[in-house]
């Protein structure tokens, strides 16, 4: 069946075709008697995912879903449209479709996110088709990985996003491409900077650099997967003789070169970083088969072999690097260096590479710090170079002066990658989608998040995490013997003790976890008695909730035997931590030679790039300064194939900050606030990307970006474009920024009273079905009770106008309003009248309301909302998930079910919501919490029909393109 199927499909080059003739002329091409329709139908539907049938067929549909081709006829390639088009082209009956839409139902693959400079399209199926050779290699690599061809799909869309924005490796004319390209904490960008370079060695790259990070642990990191997955054995040398992995090393097969494709030769190894070419500098001649054409000739460029390096980032390798390069230069020997395509990759390309020296006063003067002059001389020695920088925390490269075009700013495109199939990230530990008085809620926090307060001694503190890392090793033991194709995801179990960047107090901290560890009696007694009550109140509950689909011991006397299984595997108590240190190199866990389960205990090592592979039980109290640090630090983040359920996060919440009386750090709310923020700055983005006229490129995002986000890095610089209009139809926006002096608050407070002026407030009980979080397949019923009062667009204005948002500490003049644009928007009229007739002042009514302010004749109940840490003029967030539900509701940006009369009532396709919420922000020791309370609301506005979403001007005219200016 499986050979007369895969005929038919391969049969169909140009699209599909009715299957019933396909599989009857791959029966006669194969001499074989014809399989009957009906008979492969009842196959697809009972075979295991796993059926070689199953999977061809699916891998058919999944590529006619994405492919580019005539056969199309224009209709958008990853839509539904597009799926139906394949049904009626495969000749297929209703009863054919019921399979399909159950077996292979159709799922959009989220594309990435490119705001990007006009390109010349080269990078089509023509080039791509009879060329892809290592491509091909890779994916055959990731499906033996257990990638599902969703995720292949999503993969090679983001891939092939960058690869067609660089410069045509064929073309006469040189080019330089800059990018950058974003992706999540812990997300695969290894996996996916690799598919770039697959896909332009393919397409014709011949020198590939990959700076890969600041330490020697990413460096090696890198090269061993680039080597296992891209590279392959019968191009590699004995480095790897007595790896453990070697068989899951790619095979080609034959020297790729007698296959019809080219050999790569590397430049450095697992176990060196590049070495000057002392004996000679063949390594880096290029040389061309066809002399009279440049190397960059078709009749050259595919037949050439390609080097490749994997060096870090430290100025004095790069200079060893580039000395060779200008020896070869100078030599004479080989193609010149301006016929060589080269493509830099550089991961974690805000650390090190930007150059963050002060701009001298000389404006045509930059003081280079060492790393960045060596990328930017890389650059100037290779017309033809391409620059990618990776990166997960965005705001320094978005800052790089683009007016200087020897550096590394994105000038070219800017991409952000979609958020990968089976990753865990920050929606997961936070419950950005539920609701905050919903307790009977599915909440992230309560599932997987841990408080550590006090000192990590305490029985509820480290001791705690260490008997969650010893039960979730036991359950991965248990679910190994279950379910044997969950061993791979199993072969690295890990716990994370990161609580200092200082190598003596992780020491200590080492010492304290061997400590713990080896007193806890987990062989009886005590030990045991805890695991179970671990297993019962909280493992169990949670595997109900967040893996019901995986294996889970019926009982814990039925886990009891694996946990001796998992001691065994983390050993004694002398051996079970790993320090990752500069002054422990010789510990750090080698996560590709052999397995892993062990306690990691470090520092800074372990807060960039480094992967620690199997990370399930998390320990972190460490305290940071920046944004992109913090963010960076967030290992938990990342894919956790089979055992979803079984992480968990213990993090400090009071955290003192260093030095005296500087205050307490909730690090969780901290990495919340942070990740908010990156999430902030993708939807900008997105929004961004969808603006066709004017055109935005990457050089125009820095002044877009909300500046409550990211600040400019040069004092001296001001950005030309400004942003003029944004149409905020059908949008939620909130400015958590307010002033935290007494008397600025109590104006807030009576500016809202004038206000609502004599307006009255009536009490409203409003009941719907609504869709919670992830639970979209689980509709809730659910009651709110609020006050209500009508407002018209000018008294909307007007509190947008007057609210005081910094208070005169903050030494900001009172006119710096966040919400100049929201207000702008509101004034507008015309062709751009925000087409809103009134809004409803939305109080909603808190069970066991601590406080009440009183407000148009009625109470509204006041909430507690905490501010950020070392950011007093700014709260964490404002609104609550289940207001904003009905919220949309009212103003018919969503419809949802069974709602009641009242809430019918409220419901107008002009009306915008304004959710007041009366805060305090410190918990009284005893008694009620007193006025004056925070003036917080969020805005909901209704959708218009103005087509512009966003619009810009600049300062200076004769300077339209540039992207900044001197003051």
């Amino acid at each position: 069946m499986f050979e007369l199927l895969n005929g038919a499909l391969s049969g169909m080059q140009a699209g599909p075709k009715p299957l019933t003739k396909a599989l009857v002329a791959s029966a006669m091409m194969n001499d074989v008697e014809a399989i009957d329709p009906g008979t492969l139908r009842g196959h697809l539907e009972s075979a295991p995912a796993g059926d070689d049938v199953v999977t061809v067929f699916r891998r058919a549909l999944a590529g006619w879903d994405n492919e580019e081709a005539a056969w199309t006829g224009g209709v958008e390639r990853n839509s539904r449209a597009r799926r139906d088009a394949i049904y009626t082209k495969l000749g297929f009956d209703p009863e054919w479709i019921r399979v399909c839409e159950t077996k292979f139902p159709f799922h959009s693959v989220s594309p990435p996110v490119v705001i990007a400079r006009e390109h010349t399209a080269w990078y089509d199926e023509k080039v791509r088709a009879p060329r892809s050779f290592y491509w091909n290699a890779y994916v055959g690599q990731l499906r033996a990985q257990g990638w599902t061809d969703e995720s292949i799909r999503q993969f090679d869309t983001s891939t092939t996003s960058v690869v067609e924005r660089l410069a045509d490796p064929t073309s006469v004319a040189a080019y330089q491409s800059k990018g950058l390209v974003v992706g999540y904490v812990q997300s695969g960008k290894t996996a996916n900077f690799t598919g770039v370079i697959a896909k332009a060695a393919d397409a014709g790259y011949k020198l590939i650099i990959v700076l890969a990070g600041t330490l020697d642990v990413l460096r090696f990191q890198t090269q061993r997967r680039i080597d296992k997955d891209l590279i392959g054995q019968e191009l590699l040398d004995d480095n790897y003789a007595s790896d453990a992995d070697w068989s899951r090393f790619l095979k080609h097969g034959n020297l790729p070169s007698k296959l019809g494709s080219f050999d790569f030769h590397r430049l450095t190894g697992p176990d060196s970083d590049y070495q000057s070419l002392k004996a000679g500098l063949e390594a880096l001649q290029f040389e061309a088969a066809e002399k009279s054409k440049p190397l960059f000739d078709k009749e050259n460029i595919f037949r050439a072999r390609t080097r490749i390096a994997i060096v870090k980032k430290n100025s004095k390798i790069l200079k060893r690097l580039l000395t060779d390069l200008r020896r070869t230069r100078d030599s004479g020997q080989g193609a010149p260096l301006d016929q060589i395509p080269a493509l830099i990759i550089d991961d974690e390309s805000d650390q090190a590479s930007i150059n963050v020296s002060k701009p001298t006063a000389d404006a045509d003067s930059v003081d280079r710090k060492p790393t960045n002059q060596a990328i930017v001389h890389l650059l100037g020695l290779l017309p033809r170079a391409q620059y990618v920088g990776y990166t997960a925390t965005p705001f320094a490269n978005v800052f790089v002066d683009p007016n200087n075009e020897e550096d590394i700013f994105p000038k070219d495109f800017l991409i952000s990658l979609p958020r990968p199939t089976g990753y865990m990230g920050v929606s997961d530990f936070y419950d950005l989608e539920g609701s905050q008085e919903d307790k009977d809620s599915k909440s992230n926090e309560r599932d997987y998040v841990r408080p550590v307060v006090g000192d990590d001694a305490e029985p509820k503190n480290l001791q705690a995490a260490i008997d969650a890392f010893v039960l979730s090793g036991a359950i991965k033991r248990f679910r190994a013997t279950v379910d044997s194709r969950l061993a791979a995801s199993f072969r690295h179990h890990t716990m994370l003790v990161h609580s200092s960047e200082k190598v003596a107090e992780q020491a200590n901290l080492a010492d304290q976890v061997r400590k713990i560890y080896a007193k806890a009696g987990y062989e009886g007694g005590r030990g045991v008695e805890r695991l179970e009550k671990l297993f019962d109140e909280d493992f169990k509950r949670v595997h109900a909730a967040r893996g019901a689909e995986l294996p889970f011991p019926g009982s814990f006397e039925e886990l009891a035997p694996f946990i001796g299984e998992c001691l065994g595997a983390i050993g004694p108590a002398r051996g079970a931590v790993r320090i990752v240190n500069n002054l422990n190199k010789d510990q750090t866990p080698d996560f590709e030679r052999q397995a892993i389960w062990k306690f990691v205990v470090g520092g800074t090592k372990l807060s960039r790039g480094y992967t620690v592979e199997g990370l399930t039980v998390s320990y972190y109290r460490r305290r940071a300064q920046s944004a992109d640090t913090l963010m960076q630090m967030g290992r938990w983040f990342g894919f956790r194939r089979g055992y979803g359920d079984l992480v968990r996060l213990h993090i400090g919440t009071k955290e003192p900050l260093p030095g005296s009386g500087r205050g307490i750090i909730n690090l969780y709310e901290a990495f919340g606030a942070v990740c908010r923020d990156e999430e902030a700055f993708r939807e900008e983005l997105k929004r961004y990307a969808e603006v066709t006229e004017p055109r935005i490129t990457p050089a125009q995002i820095p002044p877009l970006v909300p500046q409550h986000m990211l600040r400019p890095t040069a004092s001296n610089k001001m950005y030309n474009a400004i942003l003029t209009y944004i149409n905020f139809g059908g949008k939620l926006s909130e400015s958590t920024i307010a002033p935290n002096e007494p008397d600025d608050i109590a104006y807030n407070n009576t500016l809202l009273d004038k206000i609502v002026g004599t307006a009255k407030a009536r009490p409203v009980k409003l009941a719907a079905t609504h869709l919670v979080g992830k639970d979209k397949d689980k509709p809730k019923f659910h009651e709110l009770s609020a006050n209500v009062v009508e407002l018209s667009p000018a008294a909307v204005v007007e509190l947008l106008e007057k609210y005081r948002w910094y208070g005169t500490e903050r030494g900001a003049p009172r006119g710096t309003n966040p919400m100049r644009l929201q207000m702008e928007f509101l004034r507008k009229r015309g062709a751009e009248d925000p087409q809103i007739d009134d809004w409803l002042l939305l109080g909603p009514r808190i069970e066991k309301a601590s406080a009440v302010r009183p407000l148009a004749g009625v109470d509204f109940d006041v909430v507690f909302r905490s501010r950020r840490d070392n950011e007093k003029y700014r709260f964490n967030t404002y609104n609550d998930p289940i207001h904003r539900r009905f919220a949309e509701h009212i103003a018919c940006l969503t419809t949802l079910q069974n709602a009641n009369a009242e809430l019918t009532a409220l419901r107008q396709p002009r009306r915008g919501v304004l959710i007041y919420y009366p805060i305090f922000e410190t918990k009284p020791k005893t008694g009620k919490p007193k006025p004056p309370f925070t003036v917080g609301f969020t805005l909901l506005f209704p959708s218009n029909g103005i087509v512009a979403p966003v619009r810009f001007s600049v300062h200076r005219a004769d300077l339209s393109d540039a992207a900044v200016v001197n003051v």
